[in-house]
């Protein structure tokens, strides 16, 4: 079940780092990794550098997709980002945090959520 997970997560990805290309993103990493934790899309936005969390489902009986990126997992995603910033020498620059829902294959772009 886990591998499934996997393969659907990083399909999910695709279809939103596509996206995010489509409207004039550039996308700078995808799975930034640290051992803090992990950022799906980093890409920036005219100057702006945005930390993007994917999350997806296929219905909202449990809730909506953006639901899932609860406080807890703000804060992992705030600090995985300043790791970022640290090692890319991004001292001074905007950024903001966004999450691309994926529900029933319909994309949902929710900008500076967090």
């Amino acid at each position: 079940m886990k591998f499934f997970n996997k393969i659907t997560g990083s399909k999910n990805e695709i279809i939103a780092e596509n996206y995010l290309k489509k409207i004039g993103y550039k996308i700078l990493q995808t799975n930034f990794s640290c051992k803090l934790g992990e950022i799906d899309i980093i890409a920036k936005d005219k100057n702006c550098i945005v930390f993007v969390e994917v999350k997806a489902k296929s219905n909202v009986d449990f809730g909506y997709p953006r639901e899932m990126v609860n406080k807890t997992k703000q804060n992992k995603i705030r600090k995985v980002a300043q790791v970022y910033l640290l090692q890319n020498h991004e001292y001074d620059c905007d950024c903001r945090f966004d999450v691309i829902e994926i529900l029933d294959e319909k994309i949902e772009h929710l900008k500076n959520c967090f």
